[in-house]
């Protein structure tokens, strides 16, 4: 497998870890503020709005991620957010076909202080690497949340690849 397909297998794997929790929850799992943080549809609609700059700028070869729409709709209703999980999913599945070496310049808020944004040159590759990192993370965010109602998440929810890799090969009493 190239790393382009690797990258892109391991983003629709983490958006089917998603629909998979969103299967699960209820309405108002989904919805409410937790413990005085955001609801999961927050975190969760964070990521997918991540996924939908990346792929709205490779036609113009300029992701914004500051760009988001910060839908309510997704925020709020889980049946839209499994829908556009989906949409997100099946549009990363023509990636295969996108060089994963292919330019790309990133667009981003860096500072409240600053009123421009930076502009740095990256790649398709690159930032379906972001793309993971960023989804984990707030997987990880979205893990926390959930247990400490006694929500669980599937084994591995939230957690690095790289962790897990690592836990696969680690002796038992190194783990």
């Amino acid at each position: 497998m190239n790393d382009r397909s690797t990258a892109v297998s391991a983003n629709r794997e983490l958006l089917d870890q998603g629909r998979a929790l969103l299967e699960q929850l209820t309405d108002a799992d989904y919805a409410s503020p937790r413990h005085g943080w955001s609801p999961v549809g927050a975190q969760y609609r964070h990521v997918l709005e991540h996924y939908q700059c990346f792929l709205a700028g490779l036609d113009r070869a300029l992701v914004d991620y500051d760009g988001r729409n910060r839908s309510e709709a997704i925020e709020q209703q889980r049946t839209v957010a499994l829908e556009v999980t989906e949409t997100i999913r099946r549009a990363l599945e023509s990636l295969l076909v996108i060089e994963s070496d292919r330019d790309v310049a990133v667009q981003m808020q860096c500072s409240a202080d600053v009123s421009m944004p930076e502009r740095h040159r990256s790649s398709t590759g690159r930032e379906l690497q972001f793309l993971v990192s960023h989804t984990v993370h707030h997987y990880a965010l979205i893990k926390l949340l959930l247990e400490r109602d006694g929500i669980g998440t599937e084994p591995g929810f939230g957690t690095a690849p790289s962790t897990l890799a690592h836990s696969r090969t680690a002796p038992s009493c190194a783990r």
